[in-house]
């Protein structure tokens, strides 16, 4: 029977049904041939038959598991996973009120396009809709938000359940139930399946399992060879494209590149090869090249008016200039695309989609040299008329500044870094001075650029770049993710530098149009306590009582110091940065006034 909500995907009967522990290590085996690197559970009963069987497969060393308390954190540690390592990665829950604590995570990684495997375990179907405990209709909770939603019944075989799913979430589709097409159908992501078992639960009182340990071996941190090996291996890029369009006959054309999230290092490279100014967000990944402006957001109103074209690599999230020019009549945009997108539906946005990276430099010709030497030259002069501005706020004021905090992490990086959403991302995107060589690689939860577990996802990357990593972010996002602090005693400890820019709350507010309420008066008190909603607290405290090395820094030289130490430091530390709380849309507006006074 299938309840409402999920499709069923059933094989033949089989003679007898199995029991919990037999459909259990199906399950996991099927996960196993699947490539799952990683499964992170949560503790439960009704999943007891998929932690046994989970702990059989990690002792023979065929995945890791990583065991959280709180499932919401879980789901956010396997986002930070599946965005690190670009295979599909398991989620164990219980059943009940479990299942919809994953609710968020799961709508991040649809529209992030991030294979998630949602393992559900449910009460079997003669327990629904008895008022039986911790029973409820979980298959096909998530809605539209998972690319499959499967429910297995009691006794079932998973295996052609999971099989689907992983192919589900890689956006692949069985054909016939005989081959598979080899073409993404739809955007990789989410997908559950809901697992029915009935008791017993536990696995027989077997001798093959005595002596089962609690923890198989972790895998060490990569090695120096292995870090090179993995950096050249990413740095090939374009290999001989430049070449190719240089020796080809283009238009000249006033056009720029946008390297919107994700767009990867082949949008710095296109970019690069055409003379094309690189316009790139902070977690693009292709913020560097001998082209790429780095205060562009408050260049474009000057420079818009000359542009005769756009191409867009990736999902712009960041910049009101970018969407304007994006929408702008008169510009020519085109879109570089070779898969299906979770982040928009074909036919609603208006750049033409290109799939072949030679039309694409047919479309966007070669820019004129001084065109581009004049980008570069006024972007040169507005960063030093704004990192003169940030200097004097913060001699004013006695504190960082928010955007010069980023640049300083910016330039210490030499590893991954984690984005919080709100300020700490729009303040690198404002500071972070483009990189000559490819720089680090740079994570952020922009599918719905959410404020969640965003300290749960630097710890799911730390864990799977197995590196040291740093992730900035504001202390409203730390506090919602305070929960995320939490490491049980057998877990792998993720190396993870976390720097909380503190200005006492969502001081983010004041940069939008609630700012421009509250400069008026009248609502100055409400957009106080129902947006910044100050809480007054020092973070350090919060993060030592969870087994943080934490401490606070109050200059710039106290911030490289602190980074530097990073790099012999292990295990997981906090640094709680006090930073200017006084008026960010001032500081916003002088910014721009600085960089216009450039364009001057």
């Amino acid at each position: 029977m299938t309840r409402p909500g999920a499709g069923s995907l059933a094989p033949a009967a089989s003679p007898a049904p199995l029991e919990a522990m037999e459909a259990a290590r199906l399950a996991v085996a099927a996960l196993v041939d699947g490539g799952v690197p990683y499964a992170v559970l949560c503790p439960g009963s009704r999943s007891a038959p998929l932690a046994y069987a989970l702990a059989e497969a990690e002792l023979r060393g065929e995945l890791e598991v990583m065991i959280r308390l709180d499932e919401r954190d879980a789901g956010f540690l396997a986002v930070g996973l599946a965005a690190a390592c670009g295979a599909p990665v398991a989620i164990v829950t219980t059943s009940g009120t479990a299942v919809g604590e994953l609710v968020p995570a799961i709508m991040e990684a649809n529209h992030a396009g991030l294979p998630l495997l949602a393992l559900t375990a449910d009460r079997p179907e003669e327990l629904h809709g008895t008022g039986s405990n911790q029973t409820t209709v979980q298959a096909g909770l998530f809605g539209e938000h998972v690319r499959a939603s499967l429910l297995v019944e009691a006794g079932q075989d998973p295996t052609a359940a999971v099989r689907a799913a992983l192919l589900a979430a890689e956006g692949l589709a069985p054909e016939d139930a005989v081959g598979v097409v080899d073409v993404r159908q739809v955007p990789r992501g989410p997908v559950q399946v809901d697992l029915a078992f009935r008791d017993p639960l536990t696995p027989p009182d077997d001798a093959a399992l005595a002596g089962l340990p609690p923890v198989a071996s972790r895998p060490d941190l990569l090695t120096e060879l292995e870090l090179l090996e993995r950096d050249a291996e990413a740095a090939e890029g374009l290999a001989g494209f430049g070449e190719s369009m240089r020796a080809a006959a283009l238009r000249e054309r006033r056009t720029v590149v946008v390297a919107g999230h994700g767009a990867g290092a082949m949008a710095a490279d296109f970019a690069a090869a055409l003379g094309l100014p690189l316009l790139a967000e902070p977690s693009s990944d292709a913020r560097f090249g001998p082209t790429a402006v780095g205060a562009y957001q408050f260049l474009l109103p000057a420079f818009a008016g000359t542009v005769e074209a756009v191409v867009l690599f990736g999902r712009p999230t960041l910049s009101r200039p970018v969407a304007a020019l994006l929408n702008r009549d008169g510009v020519d945009a085109a879109m570089y695309l070779t898969e299906p997108s979770p982040w928009f539906t074909p036919g609603r946005r208006r750049e033409r989609v290109i799939s072949d990276l030679h039309e694409l430099a047919a479309f966007a010709g070669h820019a004129p040299g001084e065109w581009l030497a004049g980008w570069l030259s006024t972007d040169a002069e507005a960063r030093e008329a704004m990192e003169l501005v940030l200097a004097q706020r913060e001699g004013e004021t006695g504190r960082l500044t928010g955007p010069a905090l980023a640049a300083t992490v910016w330039e210490a990086l030499d590893g991954p870094l984690v984005l919080g959403s709100s300020r700490p991302v729009r303040d690198m995107d404002i500071m972070a001075a483009p990189r000559s060589g490819r720089g680090p690689r740079v994570f952020a939860n922009r599918g719905l650029a959410g404020i969640d577990g965003t300290l749960a996802t630097a710890a799911g990357v730390a864990l799977a770049e197995r590196r040291r990593t740093v992730a900035l972010m504001g202390d409203v996002t730390f506090l919602h993710d305070a929960g995320g602090l939490l490491l049980p005693t057998f877990e792998r400890e993720p190396r993870l530098d976390v720097i909380v820019a503190q200005d006492d709350g969502g001081t983010i507010f004041s940069t939008l149009e609630h700012g421009a309420v509250a400069e008026r008066g009248a609502y100055r008190g409400a957009v106080t306590r129902y947006f910044r909603t100050p809480h007054g607290l020092d973070l350090a405290p919060i993060a030592q009582a969870y087994g943080w090395d934490a401490t606070t820094a109050t200059t710039h030289q106290a911030v490289r110091a602190w980074l530097a130490e990073g790099s012999t430091a292990g295990g997981r530390r906090l640094l709680e940065v006090p930073v200017e709380r006084r008026d960010p849309r001032g500081l916003h507006r002088a910014l721009a006034a600085a960089a216009a006074a450039a364009l001057d």
